[in-house]
């Protein structure tokens, strides 16, 4: 008798151990301070989600919301380095990302000017501001602050790679 409790109390742990791993988190489309690798020590300063609607002015690239549908699914998240320098990088999933690419480059050359690079990225230049924008399948990235431009077009590109690891 004492067996059979413990077998069943042994299979129904098993189970909600298989229960809770298949209900885990999917991996994070944000990156975390360790893969902003420039020698500095990064600190998530905020971490949010919402809609492209949602998204505070400030966030949205040269301020022209047309570049992503409203209703679009989108994840946001500030670091601040320990030299007072920041980024912002913002993920909208969901979307035809090359369209969002696009009307990026078109949005953004309008109200200042934007550099093609090498590699899915642009950079665009408005008001002193730099936004690198990149695509990842079904994903648009946009990457903004007071990093270099060289660091943001960096740390766009690591997360285009991230992305692009992760399933659609």
């Amino acid at each position: 008798m004492n067996r059979t409790i413990v077998t069943l109390i042994a299979l129904l742990c098993a189970s909600c151990g298989t229960a809770a791993s298949e209900t885990a988190d999917p991996p994070s489309l944000l990156l975390e301070p360790g893969q902003l690798k420039d020698g500095r020590t990064w600190t998530v300063a905020g971490t949010s989600h919402g809609t492209w609607r949602d998204l505070d002015a400030s966030l949205v690239p040269c301020g022209k919301r047309v570049i992503a549908p409203a209703e679009a699914a989108t994840q946001w998240r500030s670091f601040t380095a320990t030299d007072g320098t920041t980024m912002t990088q913002v993920v909208v999933s969901g979307v035809d990302a090359m369209d969002a690419f696009k009307s990026f480059h078109a949005e953004c050359g309008a109200v200042g000017s934007v550099d093609s690079v090498a590699g899915p990225k642009n950079v665009a230049r408005h008001d002193g501001e730099v936004e690198v924008a990149a695509m990842s399948k079904d994903r648009f990235i946009v990457l903004g602050g007071t990093a270099s431009d060289t660091q943001l077009q960096l740390v766009a590109e690591t997360a285009r790679t991230h992305l692009d690891a992760l399933p659609s």
